[in-house]
């Protein structure tokens, strides 16, 4: 298989047919393993590659406007796609929010931030009539796990058990690890050049680094990619990731 970057864009944006989380557990993702149809009519793709060892899951945009992180996941896929032998198994979808990605904005189509809508202990309520405006883009929801994006996540983690979880974000320059994520967040920060960092730097209630990562001690990586990256670094992200999936780390 190899996928098309500019074919997958723009499949994002096409209309499918709907889906429920109750036939993930029967579905194989050796291609396409589900289309949800969002209010937009918007299409998450899900790919695998490999099929052994340690399962990995790779998010590569969550927040709309950040979507270097699709064309990284797709060059990694394509990558292992013309490789034989991996070592591991890598779970990808290239966004989780394509309505975010068409509107451009962090948010989904119900104007909630999946990264703050995960059950983590450490969520909570906010009246969202009460936050400042450059606080409304990171509004985690009425309640945790509302949006079919953070449920579609938390379904795919309880089905494939993946023993690590790497999230692409923007617009910072660093590699950041929650739980047990340390050892796999050190290698990629060796391949990569960025700066190592234990904590974001801020508080992020009801993300999927706290919910994942904190609550569960899981390896969960967060990589933040600078707004215009150098080709030097993205190729060495790509190079990176490939390598956790066809040699570990």
């Amino acid at each position: 298989m190899f996928l098309n970057i500019t074919n997958t864009i723009v499949a994002i944006g096409l209309s499918v047919i709907s889906w429920t989380f109750p036939f993930l557990s029967n579905w194989k993702i050796d291609q396409l393993l589900f289309s949800k149809k969002s209010p937009l009519n918007n299409e998450i793709r899900c790919y695998k590659a490999g099929n052994s060892g340690s399962t990995i899951l790779l998010i590569g945009c969550i927040h709309g406007p950040e979507k270097n992180g699709i064309t990284t996941s797709i060059r990694v896929l394509n990558e292992l796609f013309a490789k034989k032998d991996l070592k591991n198994t890598l779970i990808c979808i290239p966004t989780v929010n394509p309505d975010g990605n068409i509107n451009n904005t962090r948010t989904n189509s119900n104007k909630i931030d999946i990264n703050r809508n995960f059950p983590a202990t450490n969520w909570k309520y906010q009246d969202s009539a009460k936050l400042k405006k450059d606080k409304k883009t990171y509004w985690g929801g009425k309640f945790p796990a509302s949006e079919a994006e953070t449920r579609l996540l938390m379904k795919l983690d309880s089905i494939y058990k993946p023993s690590a979880i790497i999230v692409l974000h923007q617009f910072l320059n660093c590699v950041e690890y929650d739980g047990t994520g340390s050892k796999l967040a050190q290698f990629i920060s060796s391949q990569t050049g960025q700066v190592l960092k234990e904590d974001i730097g801020y508080s992020t209630p009801g993300s999927l680094g706290s919910y994942f990562g904190g609550d569960f001690r899981r390896e969960v990586v967060t990589i933040e990619i600078p707004k215009n990256p150098s080709d030097t670094l993205q190729n060495n992200l790509v190079k990176a990731l490939v390598d956790v999936v066809e040699k570990g780390y």
